[in-house]
């Protein structure tokens, strides 16, 4: 039997279920979807997948669910969306397995409800189901606003929140009538009872974004890393990524010429390799837990061209997932060398971690002590440029940020 209790939060009804039953919100694919698959190995992840066509998958062992969100009704300039989730499947089940294996299930798509927030109900049920199942969840939508549903089911766990979006704009927008158009960024921000820790906003175009919102973002301690800056150093994105529980990717992200059907088009961006670099270093942090890939408007899609960019993204996010190392800081390991840094003009220092395997850094940040919850010591990922900071004299930007937001 199933049954689930609503209840009013923020904008839009989410919920607490028991029993759960997939099927209740999730439809199969389409049979018809799979004739034009060509696969050439047994390897191919069509021939190796588990798929809700007729029957929903056992998920007593899976590693990674992917489902589909068919809503594309909240923007005129979303419509095309819903059809994405299909398009993208034709081309990630063509590609080759992984070299390790590992157990992924596609469980289907989410129907547009009666009303938008009956989509987000239904996303926000499946994904707080998945999370207590410990299963890693790719979304593909779908538009963008979908990103709140998957924020708010993060809710009523034991740990606040480090969300990363990749995007062209920044989506701070407050819509005074229809509260579906007010842009998920804020209503993550507004957001009551607050579990958010921080934001990354990477791939931002200064161009298209107000003055007010990148001050708003600055006032609050959140990352912001402009489109320049990635492409630059790209190597420099690992530790924001590192810790990230949600990832939210807009195609806007990334360039027309790679990716000619994203719902605002642009001839600056991401080339395609490096959007695959960036799900691979997503893909190796150990706390991520969702997904979310949106804005891909299929009906204007070349060749298939956005399709398949999105399905290798997938295809790279999943082998940083088989990467993972389990490196983070701990007091009982001994696979750290530890560097200890002071500034000429005080006795503050700061504790700088590396991993001998893995060669991944980390600088410790104090907080007090009733923050219990990060057990003694609280580590901000970083990397080898903010250690030669510190060793300037300078203290790291993170730092700065994660302390005053533990304060």
């Amino acid at each position: 039997m199933f049954i689930y209790y609503r209840a009013k939060i923020g904008y839009f009804v989410v919920s607490k279920t028991i029993n759960m039953q997939l099927t209740d919100f999730l439809s199969p694919i389409p049979e018809n979807l799979f004739q034009t698959i060509h696969d050439s190995s047994p390897k191919t992840l069509v021939n190796v997948s588990d798929m809700y066509v007729k029957h929903m998958p056992d998920l007593g062992d899976v590693h990674i669910a992917i489902i589909g969100v068919e809503e594309d009704r909240i923007k005129a300039i979303d419509q095309g969306c819903a059809q994405a989730p299909n398009e993208i499947r034709k081309y990630f089940y063509q590609l080759v397995q992984p070299k390790h294996n590992i157990r992924i299930a596609d469980l289907g798509n989410i129907k547009p409800g009666e009303s938008v927030n009956d989509t987000f109900f239904a996303l926000n049920a499946v994904l707080t189901y998945l999370h207590e199942q410990k299963i890693i969840t790719l979304v593909l939508g779908g538009s963008q606003e979908l990103a709140y549903a998957q924020y708010t089911s993060y809710q009523g766990m034991n740990h606040a929140v480090n969300a990363v979006a990749i995007d062209s704009r920044i989506d701070l927008t407050q819509h005074p009538t229809d509260d579906n158009q007010t842009g998920y960024l804020y209503k993550m921000i507004a957001h009551q009872p607050n579990y958010l820790f921080n934001i990354v906003h990477m791939c931002n175009q200064n161009y298209f974004i107000e003055q007010e919102s990148l001050d708003s973002f600055e006032k609050m301690n959140f990352d912001l890393v402009r489109l320049g800056n990635v492409r630059s150093k790209i190597q420099d994105t690992e530790p924001l990524l590192r810790n990230a529980h949600m990832l939210v990717v807009s195609a806007n992200s990334i360039r027309a010429s790679d990716c000619p059907c994203s719902t605002q088009s642009n001839p600056n961006g991401l080339f395609g390799e490096e959007a695959c670099q960036l799900m691979r270093y997503a893909g190796m942090g150990n706390d991520l837990t969702s997904i979310g890939i949106y804005d891909l408007n299929s009906a204007n899609d070349i060749d298939g061209r956005g399709a398949k960019l999105v399905s290798q993204m997938m295809w790279y996010l999943i082998e940083g997932i088989y990467a993972r190392r389990n490196d983070y800081p701990t007091a009982e390991s001994n696979d750290y060398t530890v560097y200890r840094t002071t500034f000429h003009n005080s006795n503050h220092e700061i504790v700088f971690y590396k991993h001998t395997l893995t060669d991944r850094w980390w600088m410790e940040v104090p907080y007090p002590k009733e923050r219990s919850q990060y057990k003694g010591m609280f580590m901000v990922p970083c990397s080898y440029s903010d250690y030669q900071a510190a060793l300037a004299d300078e203290i790291p930007d993170r730092w700065l940020k994660a302390y005053h937001k533990l304060v």
